[in-house]
C-alpha cells in the first residue's frame, strides 16, 4: 500500500483554550500525513473552553493534564510526547496551520543526514496587533534563521530517537524557553539542527492589547522562564549556553538589583549616577523604534522580564523526567 516503507509519524498539538483554530490545525495535518502511518495527538492543559470536544470529535488521541498547577509551556509537548510512538516527532500548537510540502521535504532531509536530530522551516505571521507581535515580526529572520541553529523556536520534526537518548522532550518546568532548552540539550549530545528554507506553518497572533498581554504574562509565569531555564541549566554542561540565550535578561536583572541598593542608600549623587543608565536605555529604545510608546514599552517589557527572570530564579523546580499527571480523554 506505499506506507509500508514510509516511517511512523506522531504529532503533538499542545493546546489551552485553543476552540478558535484546533480544528484547522487538525485538518492541515492531516492533509500532510496522507500516506504516512501516524497518530494525533493533542495534548491539552485543562482548556476551559470546548477544544478537548472538538479534538475528541476530529477522532484523534486526546490527553490531558488534571492539575491546572502543571500548566507551562514546557509541559504540553512533554505530555504529548510520552504518548507517542513511531519514528518522527512533529511539534504544533493549536493556533498553527502545518504548511504543504513540509513533511515530505522534512523527512527525505532527516533520512539522508542521520546526524541531524531534527528540522524546522519558514515561518509565516499574520498581520500583528500589538507590541510584542510587531516586534517579534520585525525580528522573524533573527528569531527564525535559516540554516544549522541551535534550537528550533516554534516547533520542528524530531526524530524519537534522539529525543529517547537525552531523557524528556521538553522541560515541565519552563514557563517559556522550552524549546531553547531542547536544543541545548540536543547539541549538547552531538546532534545538529536545521531551518529548511521552506514553510513550515502559519500562525494566528494573539489579540490582546499590549499591557493587558503583559500583564497576562507575569500572571501565567511566563516572565520567570530565563529564571527558570537558568535554575534548570544550573550544574549541567550548557549553563553557559542557556545564560547566553538570556543573557540581556540577566545583564538587566543584575541592574535592578544595584539600582535598588543605590535607591535604598538615599545619597541624591548615587541614585542619579545609578538611574543614569536607564535614562539613556530608554532614549535609545525610543530613538530605535522611532516611537515614544514603542520605546518606553520596550523598556517596560525588559523590566519586568528581568524582575521575572529573578523571581523565576528562586522557584522550586521538578524532575524533568518525572511525568506530570494526567489523563487520557480519548483515543
Amino acid at each position: 500500500d506505499g506506507m509500508d516503507n514510509k516511517p511512523f509519524i506522531s504529532v503533538s498539538i499542545k493546546t489551552l483554550n485553543e476552540s478558535k483554530g484546533i480544528e484547522k490545525t487538525i485538518d492541515s495535518i492531516r492533509r500532510q500525513l496522507v500516506g504516512y502511518p501516524h497518530k494525533i495527538i493533542v495534548a491539552d492543559s485543562l482548556s476551559t473552553d470546548n477544544t478537548q470536544q472538538l479534538a475528541v470529535n476530529k477522532g484523534v488521541t486526546v490527553v490531558s493534564l488534571t492539575d491546572p498547577g502543571d500548566r507551562c509551556c514546557g509541559v504540553g509537548h512533554q505530555l504529548g510526547y510520552l504518548f507517542s510512538e513511531g519514528d518522527y516527532l512533529l511539534l504544533m500548537d493549536g493556533d498553527m496551520e502545518l504548511e504543504e510540502g513540509f513533511i515530505d521535504r522534512a523527512i527525505a532531509f532527516l533520512q539522508a543526514e542521520p546526524e541531524y536530530a531534527g528540522v524546522a522551516g519558514t515561518v509565516e505571521m499574520d498581520d500583528a496587533v500589538n507590541y510584542e507581535f510587531k516586534s517579534r515580526k520585525q525580528r522573524i529572520n533573527q528569531i527564525y534563521p535559516i540554516g544549522d541553529c541551535d534550537h528550533l523556536g516554534g516547533g520542528g520534526l524530531y526524530r524519537r530517537s534522539a529525543i529517547e537518548k537525552i531523557g524528556y522532550l521538553t522541560n515541565r518546568n519552563l514557563h517559556a524557553y522550552e524549546e531553547a532548552e531542547l536544543g541545548l540539550r540536543i547539541t549538547g549530545a552531538g546532534y545538529k539542527l536545521r531551518r529548511l528554507d521552506i514553510p513550515y506553518f502559519s500562525h494566528t497572533s494573539h489579540t490582546m492589547p499590549t499591557f493587558k498581554m503583559l500583564m497576562h504574562r507575569w500572571k501565567t509565569r511566563y516572565y520567570q522562564a530565563p529564571g527558570e531555564l537558568l535554575r534548570c541549566s544550573w550544574g549541567k554542561p550548557w549553563f553557559m549556553g542557556a545564560l547566553k540565550i538570556v543573557r540581556n535578561e540577566a545583564v538587566f536583572a543584575l541592574y535592578l538589583i544595584l539600582l535598588f541598593a543605590a535607591l535604598l542608600t538615599l545619597n541624591g549623587k548615587v541614585m542619579a549616577v545609578a538611574l543614569l543608565p536607564l535614562l539613556v536605555f530608554t532614549l535609545l529604545k525610543i530613538v530605535k523604534n522611532r516611537s515614544l510608546s514603542d520605546g518606553l514599552q520596550s523598556v517596560i517589557n525588559m523590566v519586568v522580564r528581568s524582575a521575572g527572570l529573578l523571581k523565576g530564579c528562586i522557584y522550586p523546580v521538578r524532575d524533568p523526567l518525572t511525568p506530570p499527571n494526567s489523563k487520557i480523554i480519548h483515543e
